[in-house]
């Protein structure tokens, strides 16, 4: 089943960041945040008081854009003292990842990019850009990591012992690299690092980490070595970050996108292709591992539409045993954000998509301390854009 849950223009004006939402429509909302200029969503965590972070990429009249974190309550009412951004002198700087320290209250790590423009130039160069913040959102620290060429940070996670694990990209000669790299606790570089290479790699990046507990999967996107196109690539590694491989993919163009632990040494993996009639299609993976080995791997689901391309982006599993993706569903007419279900025997269930005039696009997903489901994603009109959290039931609905 599909339906249409329409978010008019007024949706903006009633839902906008400085209207509180009763108690009484906790359950389901639409929320809006940032300054409706062109601001980019990240990731939302739960928090362990039932509220929501969020970071992204804020902009302002003037000063450009800034890396921003944002908390609110379970209504998703935004907490006095935010929203927070940060910068390095100044510089223009963005979130993509957040890491959740203690629930919340030992603050956020937020991972991303620093932009510094390049002399002489009309261009900007790329640098890893890393925030640690108080549960308060007072920065701690800040740290960036860089070379001539651009790095930036996709996701990140706490390490298995103390500090984060980071993973991205990394460009050299003009061609972007895997990279995947640790971070103490102060955000000092740990002196391991893994930049996987390939001579014909132009789109290669690290997209998403998971730990296992005792070791680390990334999913990785990995241009194929004897003919153009890419690869869905997994690597599995330690805390010395020496990788094993693993090839997903065949003949089709194919995307690397998330991963989810399904029961202990087995795992999903959602990665999208361009199928045979030029449409991006939802790919799922199911992987067995034994240590670092993935023993198995098999295409359990294609979710295809004639008409749009569906760009799976994150995936979770929900409290029912079901998984469900976000992801941006694209018609000649209209982008919009969809929610789709699939049963824990991998068969394709229904749809829903959120949107109204304009351009959505979803960026992550999460599960509310009442099971129900949260939607993270940008709403842009034209040349603006503001950042979108959407609280579902269980079922999507709103």
């Amino acid at each position: 089943m599909r339906y249409t849950i329409l978010i008019s223009l007024l949706a903006i004006v009633l839902s906008s960041c400085d209207k509180d939402i009763s108690s009484a429509q906790a359950e389901k909302f639409v929320k809006f945040y940032g300054n409706y200029l062109m601001d980019e969503a990240g990731e939302v965590e739960v928090l362990n008081n039932g509220g929501y972070a969020i970071c992204g990429t804020i902009s302002t009249s003037g000063s450009g854009r800034r890396m921003v974190l944002i908390v609110t309550d379970k209504y998703g009412n935004m907490q006095s003292g935010f929203p927070r951004s940060y910068t390095e002198e100044g510089l223009e700087a963005g979130a993509n990842s957040m890491v959740v320290i203690q629930g919340g209250s030992d603050g956020f790590l937020l991972s991303g990019f620093v932009e510094r423009p390049v002399a002489g130039s009309q261009t900007v160069q790329k640098d890893i850009f890393l925030v640690r913040t108080s549960a308060s959102g007072e920065e701690l620290w800040q740290k960036s990591y860089g070379s001539k060429e651009d790095e930036q940070i996709l996701h990140s996670i706490e390490m298995i012992g103390p500090g984060f694990m980071l993973a991205g990209s990394q460009v050299k000669s003009g061609r972007s690299k895997i990279l995947v790299m640790g971070v103490t606790e102060e955000g000092d570089s740990i002196p391991l690092g893994l930049n996987f290479p390939n001579p014909n790699a132009e789109n290669a990046t690290a997209n998403y980490l998971v730990s296992t507990g005792r070791d680390y999967m990334c999913v990785c996107t990995f241009d194929k070595s004897n003919s153009e196109g890419t690869d869905i690539l997994m690597l599995t590694f330690g805390d010395d970050l020496s990788p094993l491989i693993k090839n997903l993919s065949g003949e089709l163009d194919e995307f690397g996108s998330c991963i989810v632990e399904e029961v202990a040494n087995n795992y999903l993996v959602l990665g999208n292709r361009v199928n045979a009639s030029g449409k991006i299609e939802m790919v799922i993976y199911a992987l067995e591992k034994d240590g670092l080995y993935i023993t198995n791997s098999e295409l359990v689901a294609t979710i295809s539409e004639s008409n749009a391309d569906l760009i799976g982006k994150r995936m979770i599993k929900t409290a029912n045993g079901r998984y469900a993706i976000v992801g941006t569903r694209v018609m000649e007419s209209s982008t919009n954000i969809f929610l789709q279900f699939l049963s824990s025997g991998y068969t394709v269930a229904e749809q829903v998509s959120y949107g109204s005039s304009g351009v959505q696009a979803g960026s992550d997903i999460g599960i509310g301390m009442d099971r129900g489901i949260v939607l993270l994603g940008i709403n842009s009109f034209g040349t603006n854009s503001v950042i979108s959290l959407i609280k579902t039931s269980e079922t999507g609905d709103l």
